[in-house]
């Protein structure tokens, strides 16, 4: 997922395919269910969303959402934002909101659900002043938060915050910094040296640490991670095979389609037939 820019740190998504493979990041997610029916994992919990179905997403909360079964199709759209949309660290907004910890399950009228799927369309169309009007839908959504009532607040006397919980920040940090890096560079040939190298963390820990935080064994991880974008390219896109496979940091064909079977379910071709029956019109929207 592209989550924005960093003079604009809010990623918008209009998608049918979402990262079935468990992984965490450093921005918020507000997760919007509006066609079909899907399995939504968080924290190691599975949940079986029908159409309508919004979640909250914290920062660090490891998820994924997947089919119900072969033949079954979603679409949802999402918020990804970080936490300088709200301000600097001082800012009054930002203070409060940090302050709020969010029901993972929310209740949000259609009006404000609308909005979110009409920024897409204000995207797709480049519309003068879209970045205003973004911004003025997630302030009225959490707005619309606490007017509701959808939230607890934490208690501000916790200052301190323990060793342990200190690591477990630090790997965090340096997890989001491997999965980044796998994000940015997953054409080349990635190996484990180079996120050693951005880590700074001895091999054996760095394995042992990656899979705790993501599931996944790092060429696992790697491969999930360019299948998940063929899949895209599959359905969005006029490529054939051999060019989806080479530019999804795939130099083998014969192993690009063993791989993606074994992660689908089905080959290249079947799949790029299923998803273009259904596709929905608007495809992944970023706002920059």
């Amino acid at each position: 997922m592209e989550k924005g820019t960093p003079d604009f740190p809010i990623g918008l998504f209009s998608q049918t395919i979402y990262y079935s493979f468990p992984h965490h990041h450093i921005e918020y997610e507000l997760f919007y269910l509006d066609q079909g029916e899907c399995i939504f994992g968080i924290e190691g919990v599975e949940y079986r969303l029908k159409p309508g179905s919004v979640l909250f997403i914290p920062p660090g909360i490891e998820h994924y959402a997947k089919q119900i079964d072969e033949t079954s199709v979603f679409h949802y759209y999402a918020f990804v934002f970080d936490i300088t949309v709200l301000g600097n660290e001082n800012d009054k907004c930002r203070k409060i909101f940090e302050l709020m910890k969010i029901k993972r399950f929310l209740d949000l009228p259609s009006e404000l659900l609308e909005k979110m799927k009409y920024m897409t369309e204000l995207q797709k169309d480049n519309a003068f002043g879209r970045q205003l009007q973004v911004k003025t839908v997630l302030f009225d959504i959490i707005s619309y938060i606490i007017d509701s009532k959808q939230f607890l607040a934490i208690d501000t006397q916790i200052n301190s915050i323990s060793e342990s919980s200190q690591k477990k920040m630090n790997s965090s940090r340096a997890m989001d910094a491997a999965v980044l890096f796998i994000q940015q560079h997953y054409r080349e040939n990635i190996c484990l040296e180079d996120l050693l190298s951005v880590t700074n963390y001895c091999k054996s820990h760095f394995i042992r640490i990656f899979k705790n935080a993501t599931g996944y064994k790092f060429t696992d991880y790697v491969n999930h991670y360019r299948i998940e974008k063929s899949c895209l390219d599959l359905i969005y896109s006029d490529k054939n095979i051999t060019e989806i496979a080479i530019e999804n940091g795939f130099n083998n064909i014969q192993y690009f389609s063993k791989t993606f079977k074994d992660y689908m379910r089905c080959t290249p071709m079947q799949y790029k037939r299923i998803g273009l029956s259904v596709v929905v019109p608007s495809t992944i929207a970023n706002v920059v």
